[in-house]
């Protein structure tokens, strides 16, 4: 994928966003965000600076350990690129580890294959954090308003998979070789009938494809296992970069006269991360969408106003991450090609990774 299909995406998401503001009254979104509380509208900006800050902290405390890591000044130039590429890429944020992991390595002595794997434990502490801040607010929200049923429903399947995800690594943790095994043959069952089904899913579900995700999903308890202090410094930045994410909403909405807390911020921000899978860079309309729903739902603040809020909010976040690492992630695009590349080069060292373990067994 190339600048041009890149810009693209970008578009077509800006479409889908115009048709959902014609959907709930343009006219009336547009004039609230020129209406807009200009000094709230900059505490939402300062907070979406901090987000990004956060999160690049929570990568580099897991990326420094690495032999040959880059130091911090130039791993923040780094991220930054990355943080373009995720944004750019139509599902770049649902394969925003494979991105970051790419850039980095691409820019620097550390190997793909333990970047990744750094990366990977990043990607999983910020989810757990997402979750631990998603309840929090949710739990604020119990005590003080009634909500509908569908939305503690929902709470209650997102904690199930979130509940699942983390017993499967404690598994893997605890009994890595048998739970491996039974996975690999697994995969080598059903390869054959889903494939003929769809090749992309085939390719994902191949044999020696597990195998090497599997053995870096070992790799990732063990890196755990050896660097405590690093992980807890990960956690702590990945809760901050949530709650400064959190605050760019609540200071949006803000901006717009909407009385909707930070606690249903946190709690919307955290869950609409699910939209990020609408096949449009950063998720574009999918994002609005949900949050727009959510908030609406939650605080029982009018469409319109909500809107213009959610559109403030992703002027603080989205763009402002394309803005921000637009320079870096121009220079990686005009230097390596667009991060999709990163998927290409990671299946080949899953792939001979795969032929090893193969070779092995």
């Amino acid at each position: 994928m190339g600048l041009r299909e890149i810009v693209a995406g970008v578009v077509a998401g800006l479409v889908v966003v115009a048709l959902l503001a014609v959907g709930v009254g343009w006219e009336q979104v547009l004039d609230r965000v020129l209406a807009a509380d200009k000094p709230l509208f900059g505490l939402a900006l300062l907070a979406g600076f901090g987000s990004i800050a956060a999160w690049g902290l929570s990568v580099y405390a897991l990326v420094r350990p690495i032999p040959d890591a880059p130091g911090l000044r130039r791993f923040s130039g780094l991220f930054l690129a990355a943080v373009f590429v995720k944004q750019a890429l139509p599902l770049g944020v649902a394969g925003g580890a494979a991105i970051i992991a790419y850039v980095v390595s691409r820019y620097s002595d550390a190997t793909i294959e333990r970047t990744l794997l750094a990366t990977t434990v990043a990607g999983f502490l910020s989810t757990v954090a997402s979750a631990l801040v998603a309840g929090v607010g949710l739990l604020f929200v119990l005590l003080t308003r009634p909500v509908p049923q569908w939305i503690i429903q929902l709470t209650v399947v997102l904690a199930i998979g979130l509940l699942v995800l983390i017993t499967v690594v404690t598994g893997f943790a605890i009994w890595p070789g048998i739970l491996r095994r039974a996975t690999v043959r697994f995969a080598g069952a059903v390869h054959p009938t889903v494939a003929a089904l769809s090749t992309r899913v085939g390719r994902v579900v191949e044999p020696n494809q597990v195998r090497a995700r599997l053995d870096r999903f070992v790799d990732t308890g063990e890196v755990v296992a050896r660097h405590p202090r690093a992980v807890v410094a990960s956690f702590a930045a990945a809760v901050l970069a949530w709650v400064f994410t959190a605050a760019a909403l609540s200071f949006s909405l803000a901006a717009v006269s909407s009385p909707a807390p930070l606690s249903v911020s946190a709690f919307a921000v955290t869950v609409s991360g699910v939209a990020t899978a609408v096949p449009l860079p950063g998720g574009l309309g999918g994002v609005e969408a949900t949050l727009s729903a959510l908030v609406t739902v939650m605080s029982g603040d009018a469409v319109t106003r909500v809107g213009a809020g959610v559109v403030l909010y992703r002027v603080a976040t989205f763009w402002l991450r394309l803005v921000v690492g637009g320079p870096a992630g121009v220079a990686v695009l005009g230097r390596y090609g667009s991060g999709s590349q990163a998927l290409d080069e990671l299946d080949e060292i899953e792939e001979s990774v795969g032929d090893v373990g193969s070779a092995s067994e």
